[in-house]
């Protein structure tokens, strides 16, 4: 497993371990493990430039889910977004396959599907058009390219798992996908736009990454998605979750784009990442949904959009991405108080003595 740390890693781990499988989690650096250890996977840390490296890695795998990517609109330029992910890539397949491994999950993303510029849903076979295309697009299906084109060369049995817009946690980091619900809470306007996307368990994403290494057919690529909808139906829904007002407002482009103008220059000034970025403000308007008929073939059934919603702000509301000012105003739903994940820990003068 690499990028066994990031969102949808975590998640595909702790979804193998339930099946009953044996894990080894590669990552970057020993930081940020913790959740590895915990569930007594075995941690090697290797970069994807370090063939020997990941060779040694994958030795006695006979799966591997290459889940290291970089996902970002801002703060790396075309050059490494693409030496991230699409030589990321092909050093990871090229390793594995020297390794014996025999089938490749890579994750992917569903914009390599395209988008529309109305409420159309879209499939496996659509590709993107005439939109524009921020760089983490472009190198998104260039890693798509490349890891069928290897698959084919090499003799590995190559799947790739196109995820919508992910939503949920725990993660170490603020991805832009739950970075969207953090934007809209602490926005004083509450303001949507137009447009739609399709919204996502990552727990979903990862029993679907499970189906497809088990049963998915070679060199083909499934979409991994929930329900369709428009971005005032999102809004008005976290809204409600969180008992706060909104939306009171619609962005146009003009105006999504001056804010994320701002915010850049705001960026450079205090050396923090941006809330938006032009990059995005240029996809506003686009309707990113998707069918996901494929996969639910194999088995897979994901959870309601408002519940994967839920569980998310479950999340974030307890995470320090949100900040104090914002979650002190909110009057939680019980539904998402509820989706909690509840963690043991010892109470104060408990070490497995009597205290």
């Amino acid at each position: 497993m690499t990028g066994a740390t990031g969102l949808v890693g975590t998640q595909v781990v702790r979804a193998l371990h339930s099946a009953g499988h044996e894990v080894r989690g590669l990552v970057r650096r020993s930081s940020a493990t913790q959740h590895l250890r915990a569930l007594g996977t075995p941690v090697v840390c290797a970069e994807l430039g370090d063939h020997d490296g990941l060779r040694a890695a994958f030795e006695g795998c006979d799966t591997l889910f290459h889940c290291a990517a970089v996902y970002a609109y801002w703060g790396l330029t075309r050059e490494e977004l693409t030496r991230a992910n699409v030589a990321g890539t092909r050093g990871a397949l090229q390793a594995a396959a020297a390794a014996g491994v025999r089938r490749v999950v890579v994750t992917s993303s569903s914009v390599t599907c395209g988008s529309s510029a109305g409420p159309v849903a879209r499939d496996e076979g659509s590709l993107p058009g005439e939109e524009y295309l921020p760089d983490y697009f472009v190198t998104k299906t260039e890693q798509e390219q490349v890891a069928f084109a290897l698959g084919a060369e090499l003799g590995l049995e190559v799947v790739v798992a196109c995820p919508t817009i992910v939503v949920g946690g725990p993660d170490w980091r603020l991805v832009p996908s739950n970075a969207l619900l953090v934007r809209y809470l602490t926005d004083r306007f509450r303001t949507s736009f137009p447009g739609g996307c399709n919204i996502v368990s990552a727990r979903d994403v990862a029993q679907g990454h499970l189906l497809l290494a088990e049963r998915g057919s070679a060199g083909e690529r499934y979409l991994l998605g929930g329900e369709n909808w428009a971005w005032r139906t999102i809004h008005q829904t976290v809204s409600e979750l969180c008992g706060t007002h909104g939306p009171w407002a619609t962005a146009t482009h003009t105006a999504a784009y001056l804010v994320a103008t701002a915010a850049e220059v705001r960026s450079l000034l205090t050396a923090q990442s941006p809330s938006t970025t032009r990059a995005e403000a240029r996809t506003m308007g686009r309707y990113y949904w998707y069918r996901h008929d494929k996969a639910a073939a194999l088995g897979y059934a994901p959870r309601p959009a408002r519940q994967a919603l839920a569980e998310a702000l479950g999340w974030l509301v307890t995470s320090p991405h949100l900040p104090d000012r914002v979650r002190a105003g909110l009057r939680l739903h019980p539904e998402v108080t509820d989706s909690r994940d509840l963690i043991p820990r010892l109470l104060d003068g408990e070490a497995g003595t009597p205290g």
